[in-house]
Formats: C-alpha cells, sequence, structure tokens
C-alpha cells in the first residue's frame, strides 16, 4: 500500500478522500466519475502536469523498485496496448477507430516490461501521439535503460514493430532484438522455396528524411514448429532454428500481463491525454507492485482489494 499511495501523493497533491476515490475505481475497474462526484477536482489536479514528467516519474518510481530486485541480466518485452474511446474523436492523441460497438476512437500506450522468470515487470510507459515513430519512441526508452544501467540480453517484439527504421536504432543501441514479422507475400514464397528451416540476409527498406535507406537483418524462416511456420527478423545466434519459436514465446507474458492491468484499469470519460495517461500509470503501477511483491502469494485482484483493505485501515487508524 506504501508504494501505490507514495507515488500518487508524491505526484499529486490528493487528499485522503481523492485518494481512495482513485482505489475504488481501480477495484471496480470503473468511471472515476460514476465512483465520486469529486472527480472533476481530481483532474484538475492531474492537468497540472505534462504527460512526460508522469511518464518520467513512473519509470524513475519502479525503476527504484527493481533495482533492489537485482535483477542482473534481462530481456525487455515491448508493445502497444490501447483503451478504446467512444465520444468525438478529436486532438493527437486519440486514434481514429471504425465505430464497431459504439468505439470511435482508442489511446494508444507503449509499454516496455521487463521479464524475468515469471514475472513481467513494466517499467516505463508513455503515451503515443497520432504519427509518433515507433522507433524514435522505443530509442528514448532504451536511452533511458542506458541511463539506469539495465543490462539487456534482447529485446522481443511483435510483428507491429517489423520497421527498418527500427531495426536500425536497435543496432546503434547495441540491443538484440527478436522481431515477429508479418507473412507478406515474398516471406510465404520464401518459405515455400525451402523444405527446411534456413536463416538468411536481408535488407528492409524504409525513407528517413527524405531519404531511401535500408537496414540489414537477418531473416529467419523457421517450418513447422507448434503447426506453424514462423518468420522473424533478428540479429541472434541460436544452435537451433526452432528455438526462435521459444524464445519469442516467451513475449506473450506481455499480452497476459495486459489482461491482467485491465482487471484494475481506471475508467474515465475525460479526453484530456495528460488524465487518461495518469490512469493508466496508476493500474500498471498496481501490476508492478504485484509482479514484485505479491505474485507468488495471491491473484491479482484479490492483491488489488487487499491493498484497499489495508489502505482503509490505516486511514481509520490515523482518524483514531
Amino acid at each position: 500500500m506504501k508504494h501505490f499511495k507514495h507515488f500518487i501523493i508524491k505526484n499529486l497533491a490528493l487528499t485522503r478522500e481523492e485518494l481512495e476515490i482513485v482505489h475504488e475505481a481501480a477495484k471496480y475497474d470503473t468511471y472515476i466519475e460514476t465512483v465520486s462526484n469529486k472527480a472533476d477536482t481530481i483532474h484538475r489536479k492531474i492537468k497540472q502536469e505534462y504527460p512526460e514528467t508522469l511518464e518520467v516519474s513512473y519509470s524513475k518510481y519502479v525503476t527504484k523498485l527493481v533495482r533492489k530486485q537485482r535483477l542482473g541480466l534481462v530481456d525487455l518485452i515491448c508493445d502497444i496496448t490501447t483503451e478504446d474511446f467512444y465520444g468525438e474523436v478529436q486532438g493527437f492523441h486519440i486514434h481514429g477507430w471504425t465505430g464497431k460497438d459504439g468505439v470511435q476512437g482508442k489511446f494508444h500506450y507503449l509499454v516496455v516490461g521487463i521479464l524475468f522468470r515469471n514475472k513481467m515487470i513494466p517499467f516505463y510507459g508513455m503515451i503515443v501521439r497520432l504519427g509518433r515513430s515507433k522507433a524514435e519512441m522505443i530509442g528514448r526508452a532504451l536511452q533511458y535503460c542506458h541511463s539506469i544501467g539495465l543490462k539487456i540480453s534482447k529485446i522481443l517484439f511483435d510483428r507491429g514493430f517489423y520497421i527498418g527504421e527500427l531495426i536500425d536504432k536497435l543496432k546503434m543501441e547495441k540491443v538484440n532484438y527478436l522481431i515477429f514479422v508479418p507473412k507478406r507475400q515474398l516471406f510465404k514464397c520464401m518459405l515455400e522455396g525451402t523444405e527446411k528451416s534456413v536463416v538468411i540476409e536481408h535488407e528492409i527498406p524504409y525513407n528517413l528524411n527524405k531519404s531511401r535507406c535500408y537496414a540489414e537483418t537477418n531473416i529467419a524462416l523457421v517450418k513447422d514448429v507448434l503447426g506453424y511456420d514462423w518468420v522473424f527478423a533478428t540479429d541472434l545466434s541460436m544452435r537451433s532454428i526452432a528455438r526462435y519459436v521459444a524464445v519469442y514465446r516467451r513475449r506473450w507474458n506481455i499480452e497476459t500481463m495486459f489482461r491482467v492491468h485491465d482487471e484494475a484499469r481506471i475508467k474515465t470519460k475525460s479526453t484530456v491525454p495528460v488524465v487518461r495517461l495518469f490512469y493508466f500509470l496508476i493500474s500498471l503501477l498496481l501490476v508492478a507492485l504485484w509482479n514484485i511483491f505479491q505474485k507468488q502469494k495471491m491473484t491479482f485482484k484479490l492483491f488489488v482489494i487487499s491493498l484497499l483493505v489495508v489502505g482503509k485501515n490505516v486511514a481509520i487508524n490515523k482518524k483514531a
């Protein structure tokens, strides 16, 4: 409880009552406006911050907790998760959507997590503006990792990150990578043209500053593993080509983490990016605390509920 409370109080001058309102929204996975009529008061305080300030505060806070774990060499997993928006699409942070089920847009968040044994610790999160380069965002995240002395073994990406500019950025930052590649026609032909798994050299064209560039990588064509043919872009060397699949499947931990995160997602009707980001980071903090301190002892939902009980007991004792 002390870490959850400390992060919120350190970044926003919330009263005890306002803190409990945020707690309740997390507990019931509901709208902050439904829990209390004081949501506007809380939002006025949040809007005094900048998104970049909250992002840095979150990363620094979780990093302090991670350092105490003395993890050593770690794998990183990176992905983008979304949050549904039902109102009129406006501004630079709401990405347009199809309108299916009333969803007109989505807020996007980039999350980088440390994969250590069976734990997935999200230590870096940021809101994604329209048109922002994934390579630039990942580069910024990696620079932060280097600044805190985090020792990275490799970083795992899904197919949305198969981008030449990103591969060149990873090479420049000297970070090993494994990227799941979408099966475009070229790779379908490559798979059909080989009878066994193979690794080949490949160039990925991309445009940067009005210039044509080419990123060099290796393409691993992995045949019939788990009943599926796989394609990866990587600079990793494996004794067995099938090993790429086993390594990549560890990336699915972040998908599980996002599902867990949704159990305590704090919702809001606000369209202000910094407000949406704050509530997203608070829920993400709960996931990080659970993974670090309580995952072996209880489920995430029980952790959130027990956290709130402790918080109320503390408040009652202080009043007494």
